[in-house]
């Protein structure tokens, strides 16, 4: 027959039971799952409300479900790679135990991009062969480069500081350069 071989198994699951991070194959598709919110109205029935997006086209969607009702999720291959360089809008990555590289866009990385720098970690998630998502580490550690002096005063204050892959981010005034952030 003409249909292509499904390669990811998928296991049904509850509406009630999707979370983000979820590759769901939907009338054939297959959709991350970017955002969840459980919706429970005063009359009617609970729904899941959720923000996805399309693996092929990178088109974001909104879906509702009942809760009752079932959906169908793919299973993901998870592997470890580091950071090594960025290249444009290609970032490229290296399986630790292999030496194989990879390059992920810029569109799939998303937020991430911001916490990369080189020997960063990363779990990159795959469907059917191809990277769908990243997972950054619960804690990362970033060397503040420049920032306004220190200042005492204002509490809960906050001020902008450059760490060492350039990106930004809101520190406490007390913060120096020299200084090592773990976020």
């Amino acid at each position: 027959s003409g249909r292509e071989p499904d390669l990811s198994p998928t296991i049904m699951i509850a509406a009630t039971q999707v979370r983000v991070g979820h590759v769901l194959k939907i009338d054939n598709i297959l959709y991350r799952v970017l955002k969840v919110q459980h919706i429970t109205p005063g009359k009617g029935n609970a729904q899941v409300q959720a923000d996805i997006r399309n693996l092929k086209t990178g088109i974001k969607n909104n879906i509702r479900w009942r809760s009752a009702e079932s959906v169908e999720k793919v299973d993901t291959e998870e592997q470890e790679m580091t950071f090594l360089y960025q290249e444009g809008p290609i970032y490229h990555f290296m399986d630790p135990k292999t030496f194989e590289q990879f390059e992920l866009s810029d569109m799939l990385l998303e937020d991430a991009i911001r916490y990369l720098k080189p020997e960063a970690k990363i779990t990159v998630m795959s469907c059917e062969g191809a990277p769908v998502s990243v997972s950054l580490p619960l804690r990362m550690s970033f060397t503040v480069v420049e920032c306004d002096p220190a200042a005492k005063g204002m509490a809960g204050g906050m001020k902008d500081a450059k760490v060492d892959n350039n990106a930004v981010f809101k520190v406490p005034l007390f913060i120096r350069p020299g200084d090592t952030l773990i976020i």
